[in-house]
């Protein structure tokens, strides 16, 4: 006949009092099935999940790859879009064969190739006054350039500065001015070219004070400052590019950066 109990006898070593715990059969083989039952769980569940969390790990590195992948091309359309209007509004003021390499040597050359004078100003973008050296206004940077990989945030390839209305803007360097009008985002503004692929935007202008193929001189006024366009309050958004390169202005004018308020 089975016993219908089962006695566990714990006996100390220091010889003090033992104690005795008795179990049910059934009880028993009850915390038997119970504990077979989960080692099975637990070795089920390890076959089944472990090679499911792998192959989850590697979908998301792949997944991690193609975001990467498609911020890089949100990147790169932004700036084809950019170009895209560059190249519109080139082609929309100089015409539709547009070569600036005409430009380069000189006033005389410039009104033989494309009938650009100036009250005879001598023009040459081998100058050193053709480089952009001269802070185009005196104000606080409220947004620095930031080229932002998503395709929800537009990028700013530029710099705004917080100015007074209606104080004068000067050009950054010496060139020919290829575009002054409007736009939608920046409003009146006026795009300078000064040679070896380097181009100046002046945006968000109150009114501009040049026209289209005149030659400036580096520190000319070219533009009062202001609000139009897309605009939440006076200042003057400027922009330096190389060929289809935005650059940082800041890095050409190191004294924007002690007057530097921008968060991001």
């Amino acid at each position: 006949m089975k016993p219908s109990n089962y006695t566990v006898l714990i006996i100390p070593d220091n010889e003090s009092e033992g104690k005795s715990f008795s179990f049910n059969r059934s009880w028993l083989f009850l915390i038997i099935v119970i504990t077979i039952s989960l080692f099975s769980i637990i070795i089920f569940a390890g076959y089944f999940f472990i090679p499911k969390s792998i192959e989850y790990q590697k979908m998301k590195e792949e997944y991690n790859k193609l975001a990467m992948e498609r911020v890089k091309v949100m990147e790169l359309f932004h700036d084809l879009q950019r170009l895209q209007q560059m190249d519109e509004l080139l082609r929309k003021n100089l015409g539709s064969e547009v070569d600036l390499s005409s430009f380069e040597n000189g006033l005389d050359s410039l009104s033989e190739a494309s009938t650009i004078n100036n009250h005879n100003n001598q023009y040459s973008t081998n100058q050193i006054s053709n480089i952009p050296t001269k802070a185009p206004i005196d104000g606080y940077i409220t947004q620095r350039m930031i080229i932002r990989p998503h395709i929800w945030k537009s990028n700013h390839y530029g710099i705004d500065i917080s100015v007074k209305e209606g104080a004068p803007v000067v050009a950054s360097a010496s060139g020919v001015v290829i575009f002054s009008g409007w736009s939608t985002d920046l409003g009146n503004m006026v795009i300078i070219y000064h040679g070896n692929d380097y181009f100046t935007f002046y945006g968000h202008n109150q009114v501009n004070l040049v026209d289209k193929r005149d030659i400036v001189n580096r520190g000319d006024v070219i533009s009062l400052a202001g609000n139009t366009g897309i605009s939440s309050g006076p200042h003057l958004h400027f922009e330096v590019w190389e060929g289809s390169n935005p650059l940082d202005p800041l890095n050409f004018f190191p004294e924007y950066n002690e007057k530097n308020l921008s968060v991001e």
